[in-house]
């Protein structure tokens, strides 16, 4: 084979282990050994996907690691029982024992140190075989190979015995699961070949009752009972010859232990059972396929979905019979009853997953817990076997109950279920009582009370949640105002949930890392662990420290803290940590999470892809802490797939990382695809989130949208990006002020026009907020003594009006003022008083509104008291005349072209020749006294020298920022382009041609010069146009995001879109060669120094969409506009480009104005179809 040969092969090789698993071929990748070490607490043997019988091996239990049965450390085997727990962190079951045995054996369970103190044999753990539905293990005493599948009621042995006249199968009732005691057995044989009895047992559940029928293959020559608790049947074998017994349980009775065999086992063909065993894992399995090179990951994922579907477990024979918690039989239920409800657990993750992977199964599941609540009087704690344990804090049945309600789970009587889940939280039991009268459960009169009190508050949420899913208002408002007891324990001092007294006073002394197992005021955990556990009121909780800050600051503490646990009988279940966080027991499993709802989810990404790739493993100890009945396992399958349900009864999944490049899930809709792009153990960051091919700019996704059906793609990456709103409002209102300053038909009519063409609710409440800010919030209409509109813009939260601001804020409404005479009016209004203004003050920026005297300026210099601020910007004089040319163009109005008009022409053109410095550096001079480096001018108010070359300087940017060089490009090209305008004006209506020839003229100069001096050769862009030069060849080379900027030459009309140099241009200033561009997590664009390093303004990403011709460029924008308003609604000077929550300025018309203006211009062009991909 040459070298092209082996590369090619390598290659498929490489792509077939990326592919998805071959259908009907997932449980090669399932290691039940997985868990079996450390505190896993897995089950080994065989099963079907929740069935009622987990047969497999028995051990001498020998501690708390025992309780499954197994552990991976010791090789004794005392029996396989039918009846297994898994993951738990208390033993019980074990339930009808067999072993098979060759000669005189002592009936008991026996001590390692003795090998003839009872029945048990070592394994041979090297020959030990384990897939799922399948087990087999050589018994070392007695040279037996034991091989086991089941059903979901039946068990099916196959012993390979030695030759042996005294070979048997003994029947174990006594043993059972660590603290589990016989209470009452029976065996009796029925014929040569069937054996029938039962056991009950007190243990973890106090009143458990299992019904059983042996069938053996072969004839037994002799059955005899050994006391109350042992039978044994005998028979001679030869060599290598196998013996099958089929053992089939009941919770209701014999009978129905024998209708179970019959309908689900009538025949003795063990490969064909086990054949049968695997076609229902590789079923289930099959329902998520995974693409993924990594093969370890994969065999971790694949036994993780494999652990959860060991339990809930069937609990009711084949004809619907099952054993009530009223223990009562109850008969031909028309549901499927399940036990083993671990639900402390698994609210959290894995039944949310079940709601995902298997809704036909959780009605019955439901319908068993209001079962249960109907026969015990409230919904189930931990409910095994028919028996309430109330073992664990809380009411956890509730937000399972409520999850189903919340997303529409159907099979069940949802009515019903709300009822039952009320009874419940209005039960007194268990500490509830004393919540209600005190308002929290005080820590001197209950044990745990802390998390007592905070489980039943999250419970709270949950049924909170389920009242709004029925339109119960009251009972929402009630359960949602009750959810926040847990505030109480919070203190403020030491920032710990912490216990309190009946008096309100504080346990003392308190340490934080601190445990006593179940006898302290948390559960298996400490203050570090349980402060976190409010996920239904994060908001709340952020009160609690007083900002999202301090509660990130916290947070943050949490993984970086000792790891040590303090005191001398510490919960065991602490472990699996990373700091204080306890991945090892489920009061943590929220909390990584929390980042991606507080706005930093690279935090949650960093923290979720530590937890999966550390503290899971392919190997015995591969689980930090219990499996908890697949807790744990469904935790790590939400989280590979990217996504995890925070919220109890939230009804959506928030974002973490995803771990595999593709997943596709069977769902009620078809099939759920989860893509990762460019996805590593690097590019562990989420950039971009697309749902069915349209941008998505949530952080996390509901779960109707998961059972539907579709593609959900992340984009990753190697750096932190938020790509959504951290404070999105739950609802979108109305932002608009009742009381509003001018109101126009026309604007409310395009409002309502463009409104019902979006159907993207965020762009639609957020262009309804922004288009008529200028007119809600800053338009000063009146008319002066001749009748005549005079009409004064605030530019937002500083009432002066800005000659450049205000004729950008009315801008937008000229294109609608044709058939409303008062809109028109009031913008005829702007452009007389802007003309007025400038007349009184040619070099200044912002006026008064009349002469007031107020303002910033006259310092150094006398100023008129008109005069806000005398900042000289060029752009002061371009707007208005923009403004000007625009009204008149699309009215035809001519009133405003008056004397007044024609004077500010003369003043204009005058200042303008001026600043062009040709007969020195002119009048105008600007000096404040500011800790502010370009609030004021070099060279004692003249600013940096020129050469004047026939550009214009202009002392500030529009910024108002001064310049470094003073002949600023992008207001240059904006002279000319206005001077033109005013030109044809000047022509057209007052004949002022030699006025106009002196415009034309002088635009004629600038442009000649602009060609010459403003054009710079970059070494990556080639020619750009420079940001401002000053005549003897110095540049500067960046944009700022104020408007004229170089971005905006193409919105303004200042230069051709498709000029070659504009478009160099446009790509530098949209780049880190642009030192005012900035890229961080939470957005990217430019901004300047007039806010500082690393704010972004918004009004640059409106013109980089303004001018773009790229529609995927155009969305980026949108989306990031979007995500960036901090939930306001509105559009903000600038934002942090690390969190766009930190801004500037929430009230900023002009940049409001701008995007309704943008939104407008888009739906105008026929792109309503984009701006509604965006979700």
């Amino acid at each position: 084979m040459n070298i092209t040969q082996l590369l090619t092969a390598a290659g498929l090789l490489l792509t077939a282990c990326a592919q998805p698993a071959a259908e009907g071929n997932y449980t090669r990748f399932v290691d039940p050994k997985i868990g079996t070490g450390g505190h896993g607490h897995v089950f080994v043997g065989a099963n079907v996907p929740f069935g009622m019988v987990q047969v497999g091996p028995t051990s001498i239990p020998q501690s708390w690691d025992w309780v499954s049965g197994y552990h991976d450390s010791d090789s004794t085997v005392v029996g396989f029982s039918h009846t297994h727990l898994s993951g738990t962190g208390i033993g019980d079951l074990f339930d009808v024992t067999v072993m098979p045995v060759v000669g005189e054996v002592t009936y008991a369970r026996g001590e390692e140190k003795d090998p003839q103190s009872g029945l048990w044999s070592y394994a041979d753990r090297t020959k030990e075989a384990v897939r799922p539905g399948y087990y087999s293990v050589p018994l070392v005493r007695y040279d037996i190979t034991a091989e086991m599948t089941a059903t979901e009621r039946v068990g099916l042995h196959r012993y390979t015995f030695p030759a042996a006249e005294d070979a048997a199968v003994v029947f174990d009732l006594e043993n059972g699961g660590c603290w589990d005691k016989a209470t009452e057995t029976h065996l009796e044989q029925e014929g040569d070949t069937r054996i029938t009895g039962w056991r009950y047992s007190t243990g973890w559940a106090k009143d458990q009752r299992v019904y059983f029928v042996a069938e053996f293959s072969k004839p037994f020559a002799k059955f005899e009972t050994v006391g109350e608790r042992y039978a044994r049947a005998s028979f001679s074998t030869n060599d290598g010859e196998q013996v099958l017994v089929k053992v089939a349980l009941s919770p209701v009775s014999v009978e129905g232990a024998e209708a179970n065999l019959a309908a689900e086992l009538p025949g003795w063909d063990f490969e064909a059972t086990v054949q049968a065993a695997d076609a229902k894992w590789n079923a289930e399995l099959s329902k998520v396929k995974i693409t993924t090179t990594d093969q370890t990951a994969r065999r971790i994922f694949y036994t993780a979905l494999y652990h959860t579907m060991v339990a809930p477990s069937v609990f009711c024979d084949v004809n619907g019979d099952y054993y009530g918690s009223d223990h009562a039989i109850h008969r031909a239920a028309d549901f499927t009853n399940y036990t083993t409800f671990s639900l402390w657990d698994t609210y959290r993750a894995a039944m949310p997953l079940m709601t995902v992977l298997h809704p036909e199964k959780m009605a019955d599941i439901v319908q068993t817990m209001l079962h249960i609540a109907d026969e015990q009087g409230r919904l189930p704690v931990w409910h095994l076997w028919g028996n309430e344990t109330d073992c664990m804090v809380g009411n956890p049945g509730i937000p399972v109950v409520a999850d189903a309600i919340v997303k529409g789970i159907e099979g069940f009587d949802r009515e019903k279920a709300f009822e039952a889940i009320k009874k419940t939280a209005m039960n007194p039991d268990r500490g509830n009582g004393l919540r209600m009268r005190y308002g929290y459960i005080p820590c001197d009169l209950f044990n745990e009370a802390v998390a007592y009190d905070m489980e039943y508050a999250l419970a709270d949420g949950a049924a909170a949640r389920a009242a709004e899913a029925l339109g119960r208002t009251e009972d929402a408002a009630y359960f949602t105002e009750r959810s926040r007891s847990y505030r109480n324990y919070f203190d403020p001092a030491t920032r710990f949930m912490r216990g309190r007294d009946s008096r309100k006073g504080w346990r003392t002394p308190f340490d934080p890392f601190h445990s006593t197992h179940r006898a302290d005021d948390y559960c298996e955990g400490n203050a570090w662990q349980y402060t976190w556990l409010a996920p239904h009121d994060v908001e709340g909780l952020q009160g609690c420290f007083g900002s999202r800050a301090k509660l990130i600051e916290k947070l943050d503490s949490l993984f970086i803290v000792s790891p040590v646990i303090q005191g001398g009988n510490t919960s065991p279940d602490i472990s699996g940590l990373i700091g204080q966080y306890a991945h090892g027991n489920e009061p943590s499993h929220h909390i990584l999470y929390l980042y991606t709802m507080l706005g930093q989810p690279w935090k949650t990404a960093d923290k979720v892809r530590e937890v999966l790739t550390t503290l899971y493993h392919d190997q015995p100890d591969g689980l930090s802490g219990n499996e908890d009945v697949g807790q744990m396992s469904a935790w790590y399958i939400l989280s590979s797939l990217g996504m995890y349900e925070v919220e109890p009864a939230g009804g959506r999944y928030w974002f973490g990382s995803p771990l595999f490049d593709r997943a596709e899930i069977k769902v009620p809709g078809g099939t759920f695809t989860v893509t990762a792009e460019n996805n590593s153990a690097e590019n562990k960051y989420i950039q971009r989130v697309w749902l069915d091919g349209q941008l998505y700019t949530k952080p996390w996704i509901a779960h109707a949208d998961v059972v539907r059906g579709g593609e959900l793609r992340f984009e990753m990456g190697a750096e932190p990006k938020v790509w959504y709103c951290p404070q999105e409002p739950e609802a979108y209102a109305d932002q608009r002020p009742e009381k509003r300053l001018f109101t126009s038909e026309a604007v409310e009519a395009e409002i309502g026009r463009v409104s019902a063409q979006l159907t993207n609710e965020r762009i639609r409440w957020m262009f309804r907020n922004c288009f008529p800010n200028t007119l809600d919030t800053t338009v000063h209409y009146r008319e002066d003594e001749d009748g005549n509109p005079d009409t004064y813009v605030y530019t937002g939260d500083i009432p002066a009006m800005w000659l450049r601001d205000s004729g950008a804020q009315v801008w937008p409404y000229v294109q609608l003022c044709g058939n409303d005479v008062p809109l028109q009016r009031m913008i005829a209004g702007v452009i007389r008083r802007q003309f007025k203004l400038i007349n009184i003050d040619p070099y200044a920026n912002a006026f008064n509104d009349g002469p007031t005297g107020a303002g910033e300026d006259a310092e150094f210099y006398p100023q008129s008291p008109w005069v806000f601020e005398r900042k000289w910007e060029i752009d002061s004089h371009c707007y208005p005349i923009r403004l000007a040319h625009h009204y008149w163009k699309t009215t035809g109005d001519v009133s405003v072209f008056d004397a007044e008009w024609v004077a500010a022409m003369r003043n204009i053109i005058k200042t303008l020749r001026e600043q062009q410095r040709k007969e020195g550096p002119g009048p105008y001079t600007f000096l404040r006294t500011t800790d502010r480096q370009l609030d004021t001018k070099c060279c004692v108010g003249r600013g940096n020298p020129v050469n004047p070359v026939g550009l214009i300087a202009s002392a500030f940017r529009p910024s108002d920022d001064a310049t470094t060089f003073e002949f600023l490009v992008p207001s240059n090209f904006m002279a000319v382009s206005s001077l033109r305008k005013a030109a044809e004006i000047l022509t057209a209506v007052n004949d002022e041609r030699e006025l106009a020839a002196e415009c034309t003229a002088l635009a004629d100069e600038v442009a000649a010069a602009l060609q010459k001096y403003a054009v710079v050769e970059h070494p990556e862009y080639g020619k750009i146009y420079a940001f401002e030069v000053d005549g003897f060849g110095g540049v500067q080379l960046m944009d700022d995001a104020n408007v004229p900027s170089l971005l905006a030459m193409a919105y303004l009309g200042d230069v051709d879109r498709n000029d070659p140099i504009y478009e160099n241009t446009r790509r530098f200033v949209w780049s880190e060669a642009n030192p005012y561009f900035w890229r961080g997590a939470a957005g990217e664009g430019i901004g300047g120094p007039h806010i500082g390093v690393e704010m972004i303004w918004p009004m640059s990403i409106m013109m980089r969409a303004f001018t773009s011709t790229d529609d995927e460029e155009i969305r980026d924008c949108i989306a990031q506009l979007l995500t960036t308003d901090a939930g306001t609604g509105f559009m903000h000077e600038s934002f942090s480009r690390h969190d766009a929550a930190n801004f500037t300025r929430a009230w900023f018309a002009w940049q409001n104005t701008l995007f309704g203006e943008l939104i407008l211009k888009l739906v105008n062009e026929g792109k309503t179809d984009l701006l509604n991909s965006i979700n």
